[in-house]
């Protein structure tokens, strides 16, 4: 997301805007079409009704258009882009703004487009946007954020007139104060859009057919606008290519066409003349000169049947077929091919153009959801947001849920069913009667259903910046969204022991925890395993008094050789796990993902003096009556023995 900023110390009055009779000159039904600055506004200002001083703005006073767009970018025919509009100025407890997108001969172009009700609206049938009584009242910075959808066809370049309004609150129209800005975009340009085109430009943005590719030999080389040709059942379908000699010299050049796929439809080739459909080689070859070109070749298929058909055709000189260079046409045929449509579905047919209702899909995500309650937190997520499953976009039908966690596990207080398109999710808050809703302040948790899986996936989010609003709910708040990656779940863990004696935990549960199971990867090298009570498992002679490993818990281990063994399971969540320890010595796991500091670990045991003493396996400790923590780091896969002054919980 780019942003533009302006930063102004003396007030321009632009527009005429309204708040409520009691506060200003003001209409709470926002600003009245026409004032915004624009060319066909003929720039009307308001100083007739807000009449400035030119002094009552401090000098952090501005106005931010943000949007993917910079000031000066093409933009994209039929494209969806976030526009927001951000005041800020110390003091200002009233704003108001009008926006409008033109071209340089005053018409309106695109269409505006609600991202949310509460502090926006469209006036002026659609031509304007500005702010409700809502969106007026803010405390230092106001945004306001809404939708464009670019025009279909050119319209030439645009520019975005924003004026936007600081009231000083008086009552009375003067000491008011107006800021006019504007984003401008320019036009697409038309010409060749691919790479990999010999006439590609990096400024075009619009494809008009005319990209040229070509490859070569030494010899020969061909040229040709496209190597797919695409058409309907009952059609010929004719695609043309240009030969060259790159030689010094004149040549006879012959082509040879190869059916790659059995059931190709009827087909042929012209070269000098054209060839019946069971001949696969010029009998005549065509002289080219050197340094020179024929366009004679042309390739024909007669569509039959739908799907897709390549076709290679080859060309060389005389008696060098064995030089030859060749192109493979690409016969694309239309028509109705019945079929599931639903790329979610079991049964998807990719080949398939006409839904025939066979689609078997997975039923609605298992969650559990909050009642609609009277206040919200709107949150935005843009078409172009990148809502990755496993570096994949997310497919249309698929669900984004916002939850938080309650008693019975998590409750989605909002989602949508992705469509491709802008959106927002409107997230329900706490509401008392109903005992439901996220409580203020309370951070955000994402999912998201991939309906072609039947599963739901823990999410990474990042929040626009421009937003104050972030990952937490706030009653009438605002965020948008820039990035949504799925959290791959811990199923796994990797141990790495030193030769000789260790300690050793696991976070993780496997399908069978029995020790000799658990070990069973470094059998050779392990001599044996003992728990804090001195039950033993001795590989060598299968003696196994521990049985099974017990989540939380520590083990002492001794190999013949350094080992190194990997483990597949559940991840033991360490808030579910706490771990009761004995007034004494103890020998207990360290069941969190990440290394943390071990004082930070114990610390709520040390406020109530119940360490003693604590140990690593290399003979670091961590004494809390002489303030002393030589462990320092406490890391996953490794135990440590410790003594309390009497029996209590250890909670992760």
């Amino acid at each position: 997301m780019k942003k533009y900023a302006v930063l102004f110390v003396v007030g321009m009055c632009t527009f005429f805007i309204f708040f409520s009779a009691s506060n200003s000159h003001t209409n709470s039904t926002g600003a009245p079409s026409g004032y915004s600055g624009s060319i066909s506004d003929g720039q009307n200002n308001c100083s007739s009704c807000h009449i400035s001083t030119a002094q009552n703005l401090p000098s952090n006073t501005q106005v931010i258009i943000s949007s993917e767009l910079e000031n000066g970018d093409q933009y994209t025919l039929g494209a969806s882009y976030y526009i927001s509009i951000t005041a800020s100025s110390s003091g200002i407890n009233k704003f108001g703004f009008q926006a409008c997108m033109e071209n340089t001969a005053g018409e309106k172009v695109g269409q505006l487009v609600l991202s949310e009700t509460v502090r926006t609206q469209l006036v002026g049938n659609g031509d304007y946007i500005t702010h409700t009584a809502f969106g007026a009242e803010a405390s230092g910075i106001s945004t306001w954020l809404f939708v464009w959808n670019a025009p279909l066809v050119p319209k030439g370049d645009l520019t975005l007139h924003t004026s936007v309004l600081f009231s000083n609150n008086n009552n009375l129209v003067s000491g008011d104060e107006v800021i006019y800005t504007t984003l401008s975009l320019n036009a697409p340009e038309y010409g060749c859009t691919n790479s990999q085109a010999f006439n590609f430009d990096a400024a075009n943005t619009i494809e008009d057919g005319t990209c040229f590719f070509s490859q070569s030999s030494a010899v020969l080389s061909l040229s040709y606008t496209s190597l797919d040709v695409t058409g309907f059942t009952g059609e010929e379908l004719i695609l043309p290519i240009n030969v060259h000699n790159n030689s010094d010299e004149d040549l006879v050049v012959n082509v040879e066409r190869h059916l790659i796929l059995p059931g190709t439809p009827y087909n042929w080739f012209c070269w000098d003349l054209c060839y019946a459909s069971s001949v696969s080689q010029s009998i005549n070859g065509i002289d080219i000169s050197s340094e020179h070109y024929t366009d004679d070749f042309s390739a024909h298929m007669l569509a039959a049947t739908p799907g897709n058909y390549a076709i290679e055709y080859c060309f060389y000189t005389e008696g060098a077929l064995e030089d030859s260079i060749c192109a493979t046409v690409n016969y694309i045929v239309a028509g109705e091919v019945y079929g599931c449509l639903n790329p979610n579905a079991f049964n998807y047919n990719s080949l398939a153009n006409v839904e025939d209702s066979s689609c078997i899909t997975f039923p609605q995500p298992i969650w559990s959801f909050s009642e609609p309650t009277s206040n919200n937190h709107i949150v935005a997520v843009n078409s172009n947001t990148p809502v990755l499953l496993n570096n994949a976009p997310i497919a249309i039908g698929d669900w984004i849920g916002v939850f938080y966690e309650a008693d019975e596990g998590y409750v989605c207080a909002g989602y949508t069913e992705w469509l491709g398109e802008n959106t927002t999710i409107s997230v329900n808050g706490f509401d008392a009667e109903l005992g439901q809703g996220f409580p203020d302040g309370e951070a955000f948790i994402w999912q998201v259903w991939d309906a072609s899986a039947g599963v739901s996936w823990p999410m990474s989010i990042t929040y626009s910046l421009l937003q104050n609003d972030q990952g937490s709910f706030q009653n009438n708040g605002f965020s948008s969204v820039t990035s949504m990656t799925n959290i791959q779940p811990i199923n796994g863990q990797l141990f790495d022991l030193p030769s000789g004696w260790s300690f050793i935990s696991s976070y993780i549960a496997t399908s069978e925890m029995s020790v000799d199971q658990f070990f069973s990867p470094i059998y050779d090298d392990l001599v044996i395993v003992k728990n804090n009570s001195g039950a033993s498992y001795i590989a060598a002679y299968n003696y196994n008094s521990i049985g099974l490993l017990i989540p939380g818990q520590g083990y002492q281990i001794k190999v013949n050789n350094t080992a190194t063994f990997s483990v597949e399971g559940d991840y033991l969540k360490p808030e579910l796990f706490p771990i009761a320890l004995l007034g004494g010595w103890n020998l207990v796991g360290y069941l969190p993902k990440e290394s943390l500091d071990a004082e930070l670990i114990f610390q709520e045991l040390i406020d109530q003096d119940l360490i003693v003493i604590v140990k690593d396996y290399h003979g670091n400790t961590l004494i809390p009556e002489f303030g002393f923590n030589g462990i320092g780091l406490m890391n996953p896969g490794e135990a440590y023995r410790l003594k309390t002054s009497d029996s209590c919980i250890l909670q992760y």
